[in-house]
Protein backbone atom coordinates (compact mmCIF):
# COMPACT_ATOMS: atom_id res chain seq x y z
CA UNK A 1 0.00 0.00 0.00
CA UNK A 2 1.58 3.27 -1.11
CA UNK A 3 1.50 6.55 0.78
CA UNK A 4 -1.18 8.12 -1.41
CA UNK A 5 -3.58 5.23 -0.87
CA UNK A 6 -2.85 5.24 2.85
CA UNK A 7 -3.55 8.97 3.17
CA UNK A 8 -6.81 8.57 1.28
CA UNK A 9 -7.85 5.60 3.43
CA UNK A 10 -7.03 7.44 6.66
CA UNK A 11 -8.96 10.49 5.53
CA UNK A 12 -11.89 8.38 4.43
CA UNK A 13 -12.15 6.55 7.73
CA UNK A 14 -11.33 9.43 10.11
CA UNK A 15 -12.43 12.51 8.17
CA UNK A 16 -14.96 13.67 10.77
CA UNK A 17 -12.57 13.33 13.69
CA UNK A 18 -9.74 14.99 11.76
CA UNK A 19 -12.00 17.83 10.65
CA UNK A 20 -13.42 18.40 14.13
CA UNK A 21 -10.14 18.46 16.04
CA UNK A 22 -8.42 20.42 13.27
CA UNK A 23 -11.15 23.08 13.25
CA UNK A 24 -11.04 23.53 17.02
CA UNK A 25 -7.24 23.77 16.98
CA UNK A 26 -7.17 26.29 14.12
CA UNK A 27 -9.75 28.50 15.85
CA UNK A 28 -7.67 28.43 19.04
CA UNK A 29 -4.50 29.28 17.10
CA UNK A 30 -6.19 32.20 15.38
CA UNK A 31 -7.50 33.56 18.70
CA UNK A 32 -4.11 33.33 20.41
CA UNK A 33 -2.24 34.98 17.54
CA UNK A 34 -4.84 37.71 17.01
CA UNK A 35 -4.84 38.66 20.70
CA UNK A 36 -1.07 39.03 20.72
CA UNK A 37 -1.30 41.24 17.61
CA UNK A 38 -3.67 43.73 19.29
CA UNK A 39 -1.53 46.19 21.30
CA UNK A 40 -4.45 48.27 22.56
CA UNK A 41 -5.86 45.42 24.66
CA UNK A 42 -3.91 45.83 27.88
CA UNK A 43 -6.49 45.42 30.61
CA UNK A 44 -8.04 42.00 30.15
CA UNK A 45 -8.03 39.05 27.77
CA UNK A 46 -11.05 38.53 25.52
CA UNK A 47 -13.19 35.48 26.15
CA UNK A 48 -11.96 33.91 22.91
CA UNK A 49 -8.40 33.92 24.21
CA UNK A 50 -9.52 32.26 27.44
CA UNK A 51 -11.12 29.37 25.56
CA UNK A 52 -8.11 29.21 23.28
CA UNK A 53 -5.85 28.64 26.30
CA UNK A 54 -8.15 25.81 27.41
CA UNK A 55 -7.83 24.20 24.00
CA UNK A 56 -4.07 24.61 24.17
CA UNK A 57 -3.97 22.85 27.54
CA UNK A 58 -6.27 20.02 26.41
CA UNK A 59 -4.91 19.55 22.88
CA UNK A 60 -3.20 16.26 23.69
CA UNK A 61 -6.41 14.90 25.22
CA UNK A 62 -8.36 15.80 22.06
CA UNK A 63 -5.85 14.01 19.85
CA UNK A 64 -5.86 10.93 22.07
CA UNK A 65 -9.63 10.74 22.50
CA UNK A 66 -10.77 11.40 18.93
CA UNK A 67 -7.80 10.21 16.86
CA UNK A 68 -6.06 7.56 18.94
CA UNK A 69 -8.89 5.81 20.79
CA UNK A 70 -11.07 4.94 17.75
CA UNK A 71 -8.10 3.93 15.57
CA UNK A 72 -8.13 0.24 16.52
CA UNK A 73 -11.20 0.09 18.76
CA UNK A 74 -13.61 0.82 15.89
CA UNK A 75 -12.09 -1.91 13.71
CA UNK A 76 -12.39 -4.45 16.54
CA UNK A 77 -15.85 -3.36 17.64
CA UNK A 78 -17.38 -3.43 14.14
CA UNK A 79 -15.35 -6.48 13.06
CA UNK A 80 -14.04 -4.76 9.96
CA UNK A 81 -10.46 -5.72 10.69
CA UNK A 82 -10.97 -8.92 8.66
CA UNK A 83 -11.05 -6.71 5.58
CA UNK A 84 -8.64 -4.01 6.78
CA UNK A 85 -5.97 -6.47 7.89
CA UNK A 86 -6.68 -9.19 5.37
CA UNK A 87 -5.37 -7.33 2.32
CA UNK A 88 -1.79 -6.89 1.18
CA UNK A 89 -0.91 -4.95 4.38
CA UNK A 90 -0.30 -6.71 7.70
CA UNK A 91 -1.80 -5.33 10.94
CA UNK A 92 1.57 -3.85 11.92
CA UNK A 93 1.99 -2.13 8.55
CA UNK A 94 -1.60 -0.87 8.68
CA UNK A 95 -1.11 0.62 12.15
CA UNK A 96 2.27 2.10 11.29
CA UNK A 97 0.84 3.85 8.25
CA UNK A 98 -2.13 5.22 10.17
CA UNK A 99 0.14 6.55 12.94
CA UNK A 100 2.40 8.24 10.41
CA UNK A 101 -0.53 10.14 8.88
CA UNK A 102 -2.35 11.02 12.10
CA UNK A 103 0.88 11.67 13.99
CA UNK A 104 2.11 14.00 11.27
CA UNK A 105 -1.11 16.03 11.41
CA UNK A 106 -0.94 16.15 15.21
CA UNK A 107 2.66 17.39 15.13
CA UNK A 108 1.78 20.09 12.59
CA UNK A 109 -1.12 21.39 14.67
CA UNK A 110 0.94 21.16 17.87
CA UNK A 111 3.70 23.32 16.37
CA UNK A 112 1.15 25.98 15.45
CA UNK A 113 -0.84 25.91 18.68
CA UNK A 114 2.33 26.06 20.78
CA UNK A 115 3.50 29.37 19.29
CA UNK A 116 0.93 31.53 21.06
CA UNK A 117 0.14 32.07 24.72
CA UNK A 118 -2.43 34.86 24.64
CA UNK A 119 -0.22 37.32 26.52
CA UNK A 120 0.74 40.69 25.17
CA UNK A 121 4.35 40.66 24.18
CA UNK A 122 6.74 37.75 24.30
CA UNK A 123 7.34 37.32 28.03
CA UNK A 124 8.28 33.91 29.38
CA UNK A 125 6.44 32.87 32.53
CA UNK A 126 5.88 29.57 34.28
CA UNK A 127 2.14 30.08 33.86
CA UNK A 128 2.54 29.81 30.10
CA UNK A 129 4.68 26.68 30.25
CA UNK A 130 2.43 24.86 27.74
CA UNK A 131 2.87 27.63 25.16
CA UNK A 132 5.76 25.84 23.51
CA UNK A 133 5.88 23.78 20.33
CA UNK A 134 8.01 21.01 21.82
CA UNK A 135 5.74 20.65 24.84
CA UNK A 136 2.64 20.49 22.65
CA UNK A 137 4.26 17.88 20.40
CA UNK A 138 5.06 15.78 23.45
CA UNK A 139 1.51 16.06 24.78
CA UNK A 140 0.03 15.18 21.37
CA UNK A 141 2.26 12.11 21.05
CA UNK A 142 1.42 11.06 24.60
CA UNK A 143 -2.33 11.41 24.05
CA UNK A 144 -2.19 9.53 20.74
CA UNK A 145 -0.25 6.65 22.28
CA UNK A 146 -2.57 6.39 25.28
CA UNK A 147 -5.62 6.37 23.03
CA UNK A 148 -4.28 3.67 20.70
CA UNK A 149 -3.32 1.37 23.59
CA UNK A 150 -6.62 1.81 25.44
CA UNK A 151 -8.55 1.26 22.21
CA UNK A 152 -6.69 -1.98 21.56
CA UNK A 153 -7.32 -3.26 25.08
CA UNK A 154 -10.94 -2.14 25.48
CA UNK A 155 -12.17 -2.97 21.93
CA UNK A 156 -14.94 -0.40 22.41
CA UNK A 157 -14.89 3.18 21.08
CA UNK A 158 -16.89 4.90 23.83
CA UNK A 159 -14.99 3.17 26.60
CA UNK A 160 -11.66 3.95 24.95
CA UNK A 161 -12.50 7.66 24.63
CA UNK A 162 -13.56 7.99 28.28
CA UNK A 163 -10.59 6.08 29.68
CA UNK A 164 -8.16 7.98 27.44
CA UNK A 165 -9.34 11.36 28.69
CA UNK A 166 -9.18 10.31 32.34
CA UNK A 167 -5.77 8.68 32.01
CA UNK A 168 -4.32 11.64 30.08
CA UNK A 169 -5.53 14.09 32.73
CA UNK A 170 -4.00 11.97 35.48
CA UNK A 171 -0.65 11.78 33.69
CA UNK A 172 -0.66 15.53 33.04
CA UNK A 173 -1.36 16.31 36.70
CA UNK A 174 1.40 13.98 37.86
CA UNK A 175 3.87 15.56 35.45
CA UNK A 176 2.92 19.14 36.32
CA UNK A 177 2.80 18.72 40.11
CA UNK A 178 5.23 15.96 41.01
CA UNK A 179 7.74 15.75 38.17
CA UNK A 180 8.08 19.10 36.42
CA UNK A 181 9.35 21.20 39.37
CA UNK A 182 12.23 18.80 39.98
CA UNK A 183 13.77 18.29 36.57
CA UNK A 184 16.64 20.27 38.05
CA UNK A 185 17.49 20.81 41.74
CA UNK A 186 15.80 24.01 42.89
CA UNK A 187 17.63 27.18 43.85
CA UNK A 188 17.30 28.58 47.39
CA UNK A 189 17.08 32.09 48.81
CA UNK A 190 17.97 32.48 52.52
CA UNK A 191 17.09 35.58 54.55
CA UNK A 192 17.72 36.38 58.21
CA UNK A 193 14.99 37.37 60.63
CA UNK A 194 15.23 41.03 59.84
CA UNK A 195 14.80 40.36 56.11
CA UNK A 196 12.25 38.46 54.03
CA UNK A 197 13.09 35.73 51.56
CA UNK A 198 11.79 36.87 48.17
CA UNK A 199 11.61 34.80 44.99
CA UNK A 200 13.27 36.51 42.02
CA UNK A 201 11.11 37.94 39.27
CA UNK A 202 9.00 35.32 37.43
CA UNK A 203 10.52 32.49 39.45
CA UNK A 204 8.48 29.41 40.34
CA UNK A 205 8.18 29.07 44.12
CA UNK A 206 8.35 25.47 45.32
CA UNK A 207 8.45 25.70 49.11
CA UNK A 208 9.68 27.64 52.14
CA UNK A 209 10.75 26.97 55.70
CA UNK A 210 13.33 27.77 58.36
CA UNK A 211 17.09 27.79 57.83
CA UNK A 212 19.48 26.61 60.52
CA UNK A 213 22.98 27.78 61.36
CA UNK A 214 24.42 25.51 58.63
CA UNK A 215 22.08 27.16 56.07
CA UNK A 216 20.13 23.91 55.76
CA UNK A 217 16.41 23.48 56.27
CA UNK A 218 15.29 22.71 59.82
CA UNK A 219 11.81 21.59 60.90
CA UNK A 220 9.65 23.71 63.13
CA UNK A 221 9.63 22.82 66.84
CA UNK A 222 6.52 21.13 68.16
CA UNK A 223 5.99 23.76 70.88
CA UNK A 224 6.29 26.54 68.30
CA UNK A 225 3.77 24.88 66.00
CA UNK A 226 1.11 25.29 68.70
CA UNK A 227 2.10 28.89 69.43
CA UNK A 228 0.18 31.89 68.17
CA UNK A 229 3.08 33.09 65.99
CA UNK A 230 5.27 30.23 64.88
CA UNK A 231 7.97 32.46 63.35
CA UNK A 232 8.35 34.53 66.52
CA UNK A 233 8.63 31.37 68.60
CA UNK A 234 11.36 29.93 66.36
CA UNK A 235 13.27 33.20 66.58
CA UNK A 236 12.88 33.48 70.35
CA UNK A 237 14.24 30.02 71.09
CA UNK A 238 17.05 30.40 68.49
CA UNK A 239 15.92 27.28 66.64
CA UNK A 240 16.79 28.91 63.29
CA UNK A 241 18.67 31.89 61.92
CA UNK A 242 16.10 32.88 59.33
CA UNK A 243 13.83 31.63 56.55
CA UNK A 244 14.39 30.24 53.08
CA UNK A 245 12.45 29.84 49.82
CA UNK A 246 13.09 27.18 47.14
CA UNK A 247 12.33 28.16 43.56
CA UNK A 248 13.09 27.51 39.91
CA UNK A 249 14.43 30.56 38.07
CA UNK A 250 12.82 31.65 34.82
CA UNK A 251 16.07 31.08 32.94
CA UNK A 252 15.56 27.33 33.24
CA UNK A 253 12.15 27.23 31.61
CA UNK A 254 13.50 26.34 28.16
CA UNK A 255 15.42 23.37 29.53
CA UNK A 256 12.41 22.27 31.52
CA UNK A 257 10.25 22.38 28.39
CA UNK A 258 12.77 20.22 26.56
CA UNK A 259 12.86 17.82 29.50
CA UNK A 260 9.06 17.53 29.57
CA UNK A 261 9.00 16.88 25.84
CA UNK A 262 11.52 14.06 26.28
CA UNK A 263 9.55 12.54 29.16
CA UNK A 264 6.31 12.57 27.15
CA UNK A 265 8.08 11.20 24.08
CA UNK A 266 9.64 8.34 26.05
CA UNK A 267 6.30 7.40 27.64
CA UNK A 268 4.60 7.54 24.23
CA UNK A 269 7.33 5.40 22.66
CA UNK A 270 6.96 2.79 25.41
CA UNK A 271 3.18 2.63 25.01
CA UNK A 272 3.41 2.31 21.23
CA UNK A 273 6.02 -0.43 21.60
CA UNK A 274 3.50 -2.38 23.69
CA UNK A 275 0.82 -1.80 21.04
CA UNK A 276 3.02 -3.03 18.20
CA UNK A 277 4.04 -6.07 20.20
CA UNK A 278 0.42 -6.99 20.84
CA UNK A 279 -0.47 -6.43 17.20
CA UNK A 280 2.44 -8.55 16.04
CA UNK A 281 1.65 -11.43 18.40
CA UNK A 282 -2.11 -11.24 17.93
CA UNK A 283 -2.81 -11.10 21.66
CA UNK A 284 -4.93 -7.99 21.55
CA UNK A 285 -7.04 -8.56 18.44
CA UNK A 286 -6.96 -12.18 17.30
CA UNK A 287 -10.55 -13.48 17.63
CA UNK A 288 -11.84 -16.91 18.44
CA UNK A 289 -13.60 -19.08 15.88
CA UNK A 290 -17.01 -18.04 17.20
CA UNK A 291 -16.26 -14.37 16.43
CA UNK A 292 -15.08 -14.84 12.85
CA UNK A 293 -18.52 -14.34 11.34
CA UNK A 294 -19.62 -10.91 10.21
CA UNK A 295 -23.31 -11.71 10.80
CA UNK A 296 -25.08 -12.76 13.99
CA UNK A 297 -23.52 -15.76 15.69
CA UNK A 298 -25.06 -19.10 14.70
CA UNK A 299 -24.83 -21.91 17.24
CA UNK A 300 -22.85 -24.85 16.00
CA UNK A 301 -24.69 -28.23 15.90
CA UNK A 302 -23.82 -30.55 18.75
CA UNK A 303 -22.75 -34.03 17.53
CA UNK A 304 -24.88 -36.89 18.93
CA UNK A 305 -22.94 -39.84 20.25
CA UNK A 306 -23.85 -43.24 18.75
CA UNK A 307 -25.28 -45.81 21.14
CA UNK A 308 -23.27 -48.94 20.49
CA UNK A 309 -24.53 -50.80 23.55
CA UNK A 310 -28.15 -51.28 22.30
CA UNK A 311 -28.72 -54.70 20.72
CA UNK A 312 -31.58 -53.52 18.47
CA UNK A 313 -29.37 -51.17 16.50
CA UNK A 314 -28.59 -52.49 13.09
CA UNK A 315 -25.77 -51.27 10.87
CA UNK A 316 -26.85 -48.96 8.14
CA UNK A 317 -26.41 -50.14 4.60
CA UNK A 318 -24.80 -48.03 1.99
CA UNK A 319 -27.36 -46.82 -0.52
CA UNK A 320 -25.01 -47.44 -3.43
CA UNK A 321 -24.06 -50.98 -2.44
CA UNK A 322 -26.33 -53.95 -3.22
CA UNK A 323 -26.91 -56.56 -0.54
CA UNK A 324 -25.17 -59.90 -1.03
CA UNK A 325 -27.31 -62.94 -1.71
CA UNK A 326 -25.69 -64.87 1.15
CA UNK A 327 -26.40 -62.17 3.68
CA UNK A 328 -30.17 -61.99 2.93
CA UNK A 329 -32.19 -63.69 5.68
CA UNK A 330 -34.64 -66.43 4.69
CA UNK A 331 -38.34 -65.62 5.22
CA UNK A 332 -40.00 -67.07 8.31
CA UNK A 333 -42.56 -69.87 7.77
CA UNK A 334 -46.22 -68.95 7.79
CA UNK A 335 -48.52 -70.14 10.61
CA UNK A 336 -50.37 -72.59 8.27
CA UNK A 337 -47.26 -74.40 7.33
CA UNK A 338 -46.34 -74.63 10.99
CA UNK A 339 -49.68 -76.20 11.83
CA UNK A 340 -49.30 -78.73 9.05
CA UNK A 341 -45.94 -79.78 10.33
CA UNK A 342 -47.41 -80.92 13.68
CA UNK A 343 -48.19 -84.70 13.92
CA UNK A 344 -51.89 -85.70 13.71
CA UNK A 345 -53.41 -88.13 16.23
CA UNK A 346 -53.50 -91.78 14.98
CA UNK A 347 -56.78 -93.71 14.22
CA UNK A 348 -55.99 -96.43 16.80
CA UNK A 349 -56.85 -94.14 19.66
CA UNK A 350 -60.60 -94.23 18.79
CA UNK A 351 -61.26 -98.01 19.23
CA UNK A 352 -59.31 -98.08 22.44
CA UNK A 353 -61.57 -95.42 23.86
CA UNK A 354 -64.77 -97.33 22.84
CA UNK A 355 -63.55 -100.58 24.43
CA UNK A 356 -62.79 -98.83 27.66
CA UNK A 357 -66.33 -97.47 27.79
CA UNK A 358 -67.85 -100.96 27.19
CA UNK A 359 -65.93 -102.53 30.00
CA UNK A 360 -67.07 -99.86 32.32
Amino acid sequence: MNLKSLIWLTWRQHRWAISGVGTVALIAIWNLWSIEALPFLESSMPIGGFYALIVQTAFGALVGAFWGAPLIARELEERTYFVAWGQDATPVQWLRGKLIVLGGLAVLLAVLIGNGDGYFGFVRTWNSFEANSLVQIGYAALGLAIGVLIGLLSRNVVTAIAVTIVLFVVVRIVLAVLVRPFYWPPARVIARWEDTAVVPDRGLELGHGYAGSDLQAVPARSDCMTAINETSCMRRVNAAIGTYVDYQPIERIVWFQIAEFLVCALIAAGLLAVVFRLMRNGGGWKPSRAHRRLGPPVPEPTPVAEKSSEPDSEPELDSDSEPDSDSVAEPEPEPDSVAESEPEPSDQSAPDTAAAKAEG
